[in-house]
């Protein structure tokens, strides 16, 4: 199959989270498993200056809204040799950060991202004719939009299937009602069956209603947003909508990148049947931080934004009882500046166990999942998480609120029946996160338990070649569903 990748991110060049990591490795998996991928992207500077390009199409008219805006398309290929073709529209694209900068997001990205993909859905029809359109999250759904209530483009893709995935709920497109004016789309579209939301206009739900299928990036968070309104954010009912077309498929982790055996970042490599640099790893983190090197006391790192969705103010609510643990907190956290100023102004009250590095950078990143015992990840909600797929691969035990993708990927260790690959509570609650601490610090003291637990952590699979092969047997599925096999 064919198959259009369409996103606003894609590792390694342009990247704000998770989603780029996600579209960085599954073009290269969907390869793999046989497939011909594609990828989609905006011509950000940051691509465009860090790979090769050459012209495909120049200086393309599309209609947008009262106006006509004018974009070309460039070719590259991405680190796994995939084509990728860029959306290049320089007074759209080429600025600092993706979404906007110095915390703030640009106020025209509805603009932008409603011209991105409806731009994409044309290159996608002209250059790469595909038996498949996957969009991902909201930036990329104005694609499947256009594929299917564009009178000019449906046609086109008449034996092709569009399909949309949610990497995360909370974030709609939502903007003024005004804006459904950017699509040029008959006026029938602006209502409740299809992108009017509550006076306002809902991308995420157009591509929901308008798609052939939808899914998104965990079986649990998949079960959580059709049924939890907390969740589901309004979309709960459309999404119930789709049936049997809508699914939960796992993201996987980036193995080639995310490997102690092989890291250049850290200050030894290891592997599970080789763990001792694991050790030197944790001295070489405690001994960059300034911290004592108590062997007696597990480091437990975390990697995160600093927002109330990923449960660091869970934390702040509960430091002085995980300080009271015999442990060290190891924190590369960015985000909200009342939350960095606490932990900054917490290192000093705990000069020996608490160490808060606000910024965000990938060595750091690697030399923490290198370094510490456990990883902690207390997410109020977690459409997947990556993290502590990466945690268990360098034999380090997540800590973890069970929900969403966390629920799929971490279960408790149970030491007498030596299963499970970490620690997990289920209530948002901050005796519940200190209660599943003082569970792993029990057992760290045990050191035959400690080495079972993680060589079960070693054991874990979360590849790209699984999901990729999910991802290929839902497209099949809904293709013989459709009369396109």
């Amino acid at each position: 199959m064919k198959i259009a990748i369409v996103a606003a991110e894609a590792a390694p060049h342009a990247k704000a989270g998770g989603l780029a990591d996600v579209i960085g490795s599954l073009p290269g998996a969907l390869k793999v498993a046989g497939e011909e991928p594609s990828l989609v992207v905006p011509g950000y500077a940051s691509i465009k200056e860090n790979v090769e390009t050459a012209p495909v199409i120049r200086d393309v008219p599309m209609r947008f809204g009262a106006g006509v805006e004018r974009f070309s398309v460039l070719r590259a290929s991405d680190p796994h040799g995939v084509p990728m073709y860029l959306i290049d529209h320089p007074g759209f694209f080429e600025r600092r950060g993706i979404y906007g900068e110095n915390g703030k997001d640009y106020p025209d990205n509805i603009r932008r991202f409603v011209f991105f993909g409806r731009a994409a859905a044309i290159v996608s029809a002209e250059v790469v004719a595909p038996d498949i359109l996957h969009a991902h999250d909201w930036h990329s759904a104005a694609a499947p939009i256009a594929m299917r209530a564009d009178n000019g483009l449906r046609p086109r893709f008449k034996n092709a299937l569009s399909v949309f995935t949610i990497h995360n709920l909370a974030f709609q497109g939502i903007s003024k009602r005004e804006d459904f004016a950017l699509l040029n789309l008959e006026a029938a579209y602006n209502s409740v069956d299809y992108l009017e939301f509550y006076n306002h206009l809902n991308l995420m739900k157009g591509a929901i209603v308008l798609c052939d299928g939808a899914s998104t990036v965990s079986p649990t968070y998949a079960q959580e947003i059709t049924t939890d309104p907390e969740l589901g954010f309004g979309l709960e009912g459309v999404i119930r909508d789709k049936g049997a077309n809508f699914v939960g498929i796992l993201n996987g982790a980036d193995y080639d990148e995310w490997n102690p055996a092989k890291d250049r970042e850290i200050a030894a490599t290891y592997t599970a049947a080789k763990p001792g640099g694991k050790r030197k790893c944790t001295r070489a983190l405690r001994d960059s931080l300034g911290l004592p090197n108590r062997e007696d006391w597990p480091v437990v790192g975390m990697v995160t934004r600093m927002t109330g969705q990923k449960g660091v103010d869970l934390l702040k609510d509960a430091l002085d009882a995980v300080m009271r643990l015999d442990l060290q907190l190891v924190m590369l956290v960015s985000g909200d500046a009342v939350l960095e100023k606490f932990f900054k102004d917490a290192e000093l009250r705990y000069p020996e166990k608490l160490r808060a590095i606000i910024e965000f950078n990938n060595t750091t990143a690697h030399r923490i999942q290198a370094g510490s015992d456990a990883l902690l990840m207390p997410s109020r909600f977690e459409p997947c998480g990556l993290t502590q797929m990466y945690a268990l691969r360098y034999g380090t035990a997540p800590v973890v609120r069970s929900t969403g993708g966390l629920r799929d990927t971490v279960s408790e260790f149970d030491p007498a029946a030596g299963t499970g690959n970490g620690f997990a509570f289920d209530k948002f609650e901050a005796a519940e996160m200190v209660a599943a601490l003082s569970r792993m610090v029990a057992i760290f003291r045990e050191r035959a338990d400690w080495r079972a637990l993680m060589a079960n952590c070693f054991a874990s699979d979360f590849s790209w070649e699984r999901a990729a092969r999910q991802y290929v047997e839902w497209f099949t599925r809904l293709r013989k569903a459709r009369g396109l096999s």
